[in-house]
């Protein structure tokens, strides 16, 4: 018998929620205010397996409950959800929560007993306290292991926000002005519209698309299997897959697509991507080309490298990212496939990548890489729905140019008279009008009418 088990259903989420409403605004301190209700719930069932784990060891006459029925009115199901709900083994299994230290094991064990007495449950009695060590044990440890992930959690995301939130433009600079470094993401940045991949090829067809990936045919073949289309913030709730490829031509936004979704999350706004807003989620961004160059590390250690060596994050405690990987709380973005330049090096980062994702398949996962430099043998579209990231319509690149003078000019008639100007310019030239549908041109027609107040009329 493992009575414990019978918490995994009904029960642990009932206490999850029973004990943060009580904590709610009572006692939190700065570590562990932010401890989730995942948490606990994940500690209650650490409590529950360190229990079933000891009785393994025991002959079934040694079990707690030998002599109790399962169910029923005077049974251990019934008992057990009664007995944790109890407001005094509440407010012992809150201490942790509350930085007050370990709950008290004499009264768990005191309460226990006078559960069982009123329940008519038999116990036997040589095996309650080791029972209630057990599991206080387990559930204490991962308490306090849940707060310091949740504190290095608080310090990840804050740098996370701050390293990639900034659109840089270094080397991009206009001819006798300052170069302008760098703009916040948030500010400038217009959500691109996604188009689904919808599979219609022909056997010779896909044969060929395997065998090469030259962005030419690439383009073509797409041209005539295209599908729905949205905004790509949409993409993680119109998928019906957890992992999707996005495709894009050069500059057409999918590394800032993928900082944009990262900085949501760190700044805990999963709604703007569709997510569900009370689930504490854990982005995981991974630039696929300083990967390709650190292949003696798997994924997990290069993303725990980057953000204490890169990121200037504290040191991350051990199992800091297993803990949201685990339970299917991360989006794992790994961008630019294609910019591990080596072809063998990048078959061996895509079999890196479905391992790691067959392992961790209950995450979202979101993976980039240019037309050129991809096979679409690498996933397969059943599982790895693909997308390609559209052009800029004129709508879009208006919303751009509005958000791109809004951040630069406090004085508002001067950034409508710089906006004017600018939507004047791209009207006369058809050509350079073409090239702004490219995100990453776009900016730079931008930065040289910034400082030049005209667009040159030619392409050079």
């Amino acid at each position: 018998m493992e009575p414990l088990s019978l918490l995994t259903g009904w029960a642990i989420p009932k206490i999850g929620e029973s004990l943060l409403e009580i904590v709610s605004g009572q006692g939190w301190d700065s570590l562990s205010q932010a401890l989730t209700k995942s948490d606990v719930e994940k500690a209650i069932k650490a409590g529950e397996d360190a229990v079933k784990e000891w009785e393994k060891q025991l002959e079934p006459s040694q079990l707690l409950f030998f002599h109790a029925p399962p169910d029923g009115l005077n049974g251990v199901k019934n008992f057990l959800q009664g007995y944790f709900t109890n407001a005094a083994v509440l407010a012992e299994l809150q201490k942790p929560l509350i930085n007050q230290g370990q709950p008290d094991r004499e009264i768990l064990i005191r309460v226990f007993l006078q559960e069982a007495e009123t329940n008519n449950i038999k116990l036997n009695q040589d095996s309650l306290k080791p029972w209630i060590e057990r599991f206080v044990n387990a559930y204490f440890q991962h308490t306090v292991t849940y707060i310091k992930f949740q504190v290095a959690k608080q310090d990840y995301c804050e740098q996370l926000a701050n390293w990639f939130d900034d659109v840089k433009f270094a080397g991009i600079a206009v001819p006798g002005q300052e170069v302008e470094k760098s703009e916040k993401l948030a500010q400038i940045f217009v959500m691109p519209d996604v188009v689904e991949e919808v599979s219609t090829a022909g056997a010779w067809e896909r044969e060929l698309l395997a065998g090469e990936s030259g962005e030419k045919l690439e383009t073509g073949l797409l041209e005539k299997t295209t599908g729905r289309k949205f905004l790509a913030q949409q993409l993680l709730s119109q998928s019906q897959s957890r992992r999707v490829v996005i495709l894009g031509a050069p500059g057409s936004g999918k590394t800032t697509l993928m900082s944009y979704f990262a900085v949501m999350l760190a700044e805990s706004k999963a709604e703007e991507l569709g997510l569900d807003g009370d689930t504490d989620w854990l982005p995981i961004l991974i630039r696929m080309r300083d990967f390709g160059i650190n292949l003696d590390k798997n994924l997990i250690d290069y993303a725990r490298g980057f953000a204490e060596n890169t990121m200037s994050v504290q040191r991350l405690p051990v199992g800091f990212f297993e803990h949201w990987l685990s339970d299917g709380r991360a989006l794992i973005l790994l961008d630019g496939l294609d910019e591990v330049a080596d072809e063998a090096k990048r078959n061996d980062v895509v079999s890196r990548i479905e391992n790691f994702l067959g392992q961790f398949d209950r995450n979202r996962a979101i993976i980039t890489s240019r037309p050129a430099g991809y096979r679409r043998d690498f996933f397969r579209t059943e599982e790895f729905p693909h997308y390609q990231i559209e052009p800029f319509d004129d709508s879009k690149i208006s919303a751009f140019i509005d958000n791109w003078y809004n951040s630069r000019f406090q004085d508002q008639a001067e950034a409508e008279r710089r906006k004017e100007s600018l939507r004047k310019a791209l009207d006369d030239n058809d050509r350079i009008t073409l090239l702004a549908r490219n995100p990453l041109l776009l900016t730079i027609i931008a930065l040289i009418h910034r400082y030049q107040a005209v667009l040159p009329k030619e392409r050079y």
